[in-house]
Formats: C-alpha cells, structure tokens, sequence
C-alpha cells in the first residue's frame, strides 16, 4: 500500500512538473511565459470570421502608460518572403521587464502590406503621425493640396487602388497567468461601443503572462457601380459618365472617428464596359450585333459615416459627360446601409454595418437620361434591395 502510494506521489510530481505552472520550478524558466502577448482578430466583418492572417500584411502596435506617454513600438510586416503574420494567432511579445509591472494602454493599426512599401506605391496613400502619446496618432489619405476649379473639394489620386487601412476597434486581455498554454484569442462580441476608451487597457506583472488581443475595424471600403440604360440598351459605354464619390473624411484621429476638413472628391482607378450577347459577357469591340452593355466603376474610399441628411453626408454622384446633366445624387451611407436588411438575424444598426462591411455593390438602371431603378446587391448572399427614383 505504501509502495503504491508513493509511486501515486512520484507520478502526480512528474505530472506538475510537465503541465503545471512555471512557479513549480524555480531553477527552470527558459520555457515560462512571462511578459506581455499581443495577438490581433480581424472578425468585424459581415462574415463574422478572424481574416486577420489572410487579409493584413502589416501591423504597428503602440503601448502607453496610464498617462498617455507612448512606451513601445514595435511593427511587423511581411517582407522579403517572410509572412510572420499568417500564422494563426502570432503574438507581440514584450518580454518580462520590457514592461514594468502596471496598467497600459494598446493601439494598433494595420494595412494590407508593409507601409513604407505602400509609400512607395502610385496612388493615393494613408500617412500617419509621429506618435508620441496616445492622443496623437492622426492618419490622413493623401490628396492635392489645391482644390478642384469652382469647387471646396481636393481630388484623390485614383492611379491605383488604395491599400488597406485597419485601426483599432477594442482590446481585450486575461489576467497575468502562469502555465506554458496560451488561452484562446479573444471574439469581437456584442454589446460595446466602437474603441471604448476603458477597454484599451491590459494590466502587466513581473514574471508572469498576459495575453491580450487587439480587435481590428477595416476603415478602406470598396465600391462597384454600374450603369444600363433601359431605353437604348447598347450604347452606354462607360467613358460618357463621370461617377465620382464625395465626402469630408480625408483624416481618422486616434480614437478612429473621422475629422471632418477637407472635402475629397473620388473617383473610380478602374472603369470599362461589357457587352452581353448570346447569353455571355464580352468586352466591348467593335461588334454592331444587338445586345445589351453595362458600364462599370471600381471606387476605393476610406470610412464613411451614417446620416441620414444628404447635405451632412457622403454622396455618390453621376453625370452624363455627353449631355452635363446629373444622372444621379444620392446619400451614399444611408443607401449602402440598406444591406444589412440582408443580415436581420444580427440586427446591425447603420453604422455597425457600414463598418463591418467593406465590399459592396451598386447597379443602376438609367431611364431618360435620369436612374430609374437603382439595386444595392449583396453579392455573397444573391441578395437584392431596389429604389426606385420617385422625381421621374
């Protein structure tokens, strides 16, 4: 009996020593997490799902004491071959006494690739502060410096598609913990409101673990317009509209709320017209067969904000080149916002919606030279809304 017991001893023992905390060896710590663990979800997103290792190519994580004095910086890209960030769950680690032990708070944003690669990239690019403390991140999106001629607005460079800003939603930590196993990453749940200033914080102790997980909202939207024109179905090419995106969102202050100044015009980096025939898309030649063309517009822009009043909100606007008459003017967040009728078990409100989407769809029906019919589309869903233009 005693035998049997003591071998019970030596085996609970050799257990502890394989599986239980760190603190159980004081002579034996090289594999004892201590310090602190950043990991990053991208899961604000209408399919509810962590992309953040599929879709961000780069993050810059900033770490601030409780009076806002910016302690640590650390980025991570992918560069020359190395992909760091698609390992699922990877971690900024600040190692035990980087940190002293105390509260702080964490910032982070991220793009789709190295940012002083995208610096170098034609087009317009988002440029940020020098950061000395937790107010002073401001991210701007490049645009000319002299206005349009008769207008307030600054046009965008539309050369090339825009990379892909993300900034931080909210943050989330366990408490400083022993033991060799990461806890789980942390959800992006419901109810909080967008960068709650209260949830930013992560507390730090010597010698033990912190795992904390930065939320990500994207703020870079995208998207697809297109025209048909009901009374003359085949000849509607896409060089005869201007379609243009306007709205005052050229800068995101820390707390990622859009600071309303200068005025930017939008347009699209890519447009072309397609050609239906015979039951099958063709790119438009020099074909004089009937059939039916579409004009389409790929427009990149960056956070657009709920209102309901066209006059305090981002509009997206077309005219006709041929004749300067205005096809359409519409409230561009109040109409995309529409979609999340598509999402009704979620219950989104307009806002939530316009930041957790990021690729949507606009097809518009032309009627004697004014939009007839226009349909927001939701594409993975095959699901549509129409408005109908009740002027004409």
């Amino acid at each position: 009996m005693n035998r049997f017991f003591l071998r019970f001893i030596t085996f609970l023992f050799a257990t502890s020593l394989t599986f239980g905390g760190c603190t159980m060896i004081e002579d034996k710590t090289e594999d004892c997490p201590s310090g602190l663990y950043v990991r990053f979800v991208y899961d604000y997103n209408t399919a509810r799902a962590d992309m953040f290792k599929d879709h961000c190519g780069h993050v810059t994580l900033y770490v601030y004491d409780e009076s806002g004095r910016k302690v640590a910086e650390r980025s991570v890209s992918h560069v020359n071959g190395m992909e760091p960030l698609r390992k699922y769950g990877y971690a900024v680690h600040f190692e035990d006494g980087e940190l002293p032990a105390g509260r702080y708070r964490l910032q982070a944003v991220a793009m789709q690739k190295d940012w002083d690669e995208t610096l170098g990239c034609n087009g317009a690019k988002y440029r940020r502060t020098e950061v000395l403390d937790s107010e002073s991140l401001r991210i701007s999106l490049d645009h000319d410096d002299e206005q349009i001629s008769g207008t307030n607005r600054h046009q965008v460079n539309a050369e090339a598609p825009l990379d892909t800003l993300w900034h931080t939603l909210k943050v989330a930590s366990y408490a400083p913990q022993d033991g060799r196993v990461a806890p789980d990453l942390h959800r992006t749940v419901k109810p909080f409101s967008i960068y709650p200033l209260e949830d930013q914080y992560v507390t730090v102790d010597d010698a033990r673990a912190t795992y904390a997980t930065v939320s990500l909202i994207r703020d870079t939207k995208h998207l697809n317009i297109t025209l048909r024109d009901i009374d003359d179905p085949d000849n509607i090419y896409d060089m005869d509209y201007e379609v243009i995106l306007l709205d005052d969102n050229a800068h995101l202050a820390h707390d990622n709320e859009v600071i309303r100044t200068d005025s930017l015009q939008y347009s699209p980096y890519a447009s072309w017209t397609s050609r239906l025939e015979n039951g099958g898309t063709i790119i438009d030649g020099n074909t004089t067969a009937p059939g039916q063309r579409t004009a389409h517009y790929n427009l990149m822009f960056n956070r657009i904000s709920y209102n309901a009043d066209i006059n305090k909100s981002a509009r997206s606007q077309i005219i006709n080149r041929r004749t300067n008459q205005q096809v359409a003017l519409i409230n561009l967040p109040y109409t995309l916002a529409e979609g999340r009728i598509a999402y009704d078990i979620y219950n989104y409100s307009p806002q939530e919606y316009l930041d957790r989407e990021y690729d949507y769809r606009l097809d518009f029906l032309l009627k004697g030279g004014k939009w007839f019919y226009m349909d927001v589309v939701i594409n993975v869903l095959s699901w549509s809304k129409r408005f109908q233009n009740v002027e004409l």
